[in-house]
């Protein structure tokens, strides 16, 4: 039987079979229980409102474009909602917090400033991490690095955290060059190295003197004796040798590094001897080998072992001479006496019983013959009732000189005086005993130096006014060698370039700016007038500003002689008219003529004189003096400073600096050629003697 109640084996019957039905819809849908949701509507809200929400987001919010640098850079917005599609956000306008990190590189945490802009583009550059640095250094063991002049280390050495980016390595060892280089830091943690070798900073030394033993020091430390062979460090060294009973060697070197200094054998000169001279009177003037010394008493060197005529010239005294020989390093004291030279001067005087006074001293009666020493001196005439008569004579030897005088009363010598300041004008001109004439000035206001504009101006020549007031003589000339013999017979010049310049009528060279002096005080003496220097034991001490003595002309008088002219407001700029170089036969420079000896001359200029010319060759200026520019430079009174200080605007009668070293020197000389040194305004100084520098001489009026 089967599940319904049949046997298989038995035919249904057909009241069973299923008959077909007619198929009617169901008139409605089966009713189903309703269940109850009560947070469905609250789902349905809030889904509402993230969309809502969303779309509004979308609607103010702006693409913003964030480029890295590295671009391997991950980029994260440190916002709550900040949707992305590859490099490419959408954010709302305003500062968002974005983090921006990349391996090797230093985090990027910061605020991105969002705005309007509906489409952006940011780019965000990620500072690498610092970098290492391996140094290594050879031949030395160790040596001082220095990074960008601020990091310090010892190399060899792995300096840690150096900042990315190009900096400049510094390694320096003693006595090797310092090496300096420029390494591009990589950064990002990665350890770079450089290995460095230093080049020696020195060269190989060798010394050699005849004879051996001398002490070497350079720079004052001492290397040892000769021979030697040792190092110099490279730059400019100054190497001395010193033995006993030798002249000390000296020299500058300027060492090469690598570059061996081989000095040839070097013939150490036995050192000098000495000499004090004393005279008897004192104030000779001493000479050596007939080359002036000084005035006594003086010490000073001579060669030593080899016989040398010390000798004494003193106006009014016989010259006194001795030989001499002395050993290196040792003083000899000598004494020298003078004998006075007399002179025969007969004295007439009317009346016949007046009384005679020389130099101070009584010497018995007014009309006699007296013997006097060859120099200047003062006698007076007096006797009572007349007015003493007084003056200064200088006996010349072997000549018998004949004054004849007459006393005047009072009424006599004032009628005189009277007739005198009537008919007495200023003396243009004034002749002084050697010869030399000078030419009277009043003088007027000078601005010295030059404007920083000039071509050619040098730094000492500073702007300043000066205003001379005290009338004052200028020597139409510079002092001749002839009249230089006056007071110093045995002066001679030697060739220049086989040139003589000796003659006497050419300048006096090779004197020092002293010599000069002394000359001034002797010429004073000879003409009846006070001193300007004051002098003791031949050295100038100082000077007497209201003497009317012969004196080197001041810098204010050079100048104003020199650069000024009546109707002219503008200093010359050159002794010549025009500009440089100078045109037809103006003076005496550097021209052709000493083109074989000479390093510079001007071109297509001659004067006819290779070295000095006779003074007076030349035109005079518009003021009618001869040889301001060319010829020799020239000494003037004034101490020498490259900026003098001027302490109101305009200074009177300045006598120049109160002290100093060296004396001013000005106006060019036969060796110049260059624009700078042929202007007027050029200053020069020194002290010593010069083959190019003489002088005139200058004296105030009154």
């Amino acid at each position: 039987m089967n599940q319904r109640g049949h046997d298989p084996d038995t035919k249904p019957d057909l009241r069973d079979v299923i008959r077909p039905q007619k198929f009617s819809p169901p008139t409605g849908a089966p009713q189903l229980p309703r269940i109850k949701l009560p947070w469905a509507r609250g789902f349905i809200s809030i889904i509402m409102m993230v969309a809502a929400w969303g779309a509004w987001y979308v609607i103010t919010a702006r693409s913003v474009n964030i480029v890295t640098e590295p671009i391997e850079a991950i980029v994260t917005v440190d916002e709550l909602f900040a949707p992305s599609i590859g490099d490419h956000w959408v954010l709302r306008a305003g500062a968002r917090r974005v983090i921006v990190e990349a391996p090797g590189y230093q985090t990027f945490r910061g605020n991105l400033i969002i705005t309007d802009e509906p489409l952006q583009n940011h780019t965000i550059a990620l500072a690498p991490l610092p970098g290492h640095l391996r140094i290594d250094v050879t031949p030395v063991a160790t040596a001082k690095v220095t990074i960008d002049h601020i990091i310090e280390a010892i190399a060899p050495t792995t300096i840690k955290n150096i900042e990315a980016g190009a900096r400049e390595i510094s390694i320096t060892a003693e006595r090797y060059i310092p090496f300096t280089t420029v390494v591009e830091i990589e950064g990002r943690g990665i350890e770079q190295q450089i290995s460095v070798r230093l080049k020696p900073a020195w060269a190989d030394l060798s010394v050699r003197t005849q004879p051996s033993g001398a002490a070497v020091t350079v720079d004052g430390e001492r290397l040892g004796t000769t021979p030697l062979e040792s190092e110099l460090l490279q730059g400019e060294r100054v190497i001395r040798l010193a033995l006993d009973g030798f002249k000390p060697w000296q020299r500058m070197l300027r060492v090469v590094a690598g570059v061996p200094v081989d000095l040839p054998p070097v013939l150490l000169a036995k050192a000098d001897a000495y000499v004090n001279v004393v005279t008897s009177p004192t104030g000779a003037s001493i000479t050596v080998d007939s080359e002036f010394k000084g005035q006594s008493p003086i010490k000073f060197a001579i060669t030593a072992d080899i016989e040398h005529k010390i000798s004494a010239h003193k106006e009014g005294y016989a010259t006194a001479a001795q030989p001499i020989t002395v050993g290196p390093d040792i003083t000899e004291n000598i004494t020298l006496q003078l004998r006075a030279e007399l002179a025969a001067v007969q004295i007439i005087t009317t009346p016949d019983d007046a009384e005679l006074i020389v130099d101070g001293k009584p010497r018995g009666s007014a009309n006699q013959i007296i013997k006097l020493a060859t120099h200047a001196h003062t006698i007076e005439i007096r006797r009572s009732g007349y007015v003493t008569y007084s003056a200064t004579i200088t006996p010349r030897k072997g000549i018998r000189k004949r004054i004849k005088i007459r006393l005047k009363t009072p009424a006599e010598a004032a009628k005189d005086a009277t007739a005198h300041s009537q008919g007495t004008t200023s003396k243009t001109t004034v002749t002084a005993f050697a010869g030399q004439q000078l030419k009277l000035f009043h003088g007027g206001t000078i601005t010295m130096g030059s404007s920083r504009r000039d071509p050619g101006r040098r730094a000492n020549e500073v702007l300043r006014k000066a205003q001379l007031v005290r009338p004052f003589y200028f020597g139409l000339t510079e002092v001749s060698n002839g009249e230089f013999r006056s007071f110093l017979a045995n002066h001679h010049v030697a060739p220049v370039n086989g040139i003589d310049i000796d003659g006497d009528t050419h300048p006096v060279v090779s004197v020092s700016w002293e010599s000069a002096a002394l000359y001034c005080n002797w010429l004073s003496r000879k003409d009846s007038l006070g001193v300007f220097y004051q002098i003791k034991n031949g050295k100038v001490l100082g000077i007497n500003p209201a003497a009317l003595g012969y004196r080197l002309p001041t810098e204010a008088e050079w100048s104003w002689v020199a650069r000024s002219a009546p109707k002219t407001e503008k200093p010359f700029d050159f002794p010549w008219a025009g500009k440089f170089p100078p045109r037809g036969r103006s003076g005496n420079y550097a021209d052709q003529s000493a083109n074989r000896f000479l390093g510079q001359v001007i071109a297509d200029y001659t004067d006819g004189f290779p070295v000095t010319a006779p003074v007076g060759s030349f035109p005079a200026s518009l003021r009618g003096i001869h040889d301001l520019g060319g010829n020799v430079s020239e000494w003037i009174n004034d101490y020498y400073a490259a900026t003098p200080n001027q302490e109101a605007d305009v200074v009177h009668d300045p006598l120049g600096p109160r002290h100093g070293e060296t004396r001013v020197i000005r106006g060019s000389n036969w060796a110049d050629a260059t624009e700078t040194d042929l202007r007027l305004a050029y200053r020069d100084f020194g002290n010593d003697p010069r083959d190019d520098v003489g002088f005139r001489i200058a004296r105030y009026a009154q």
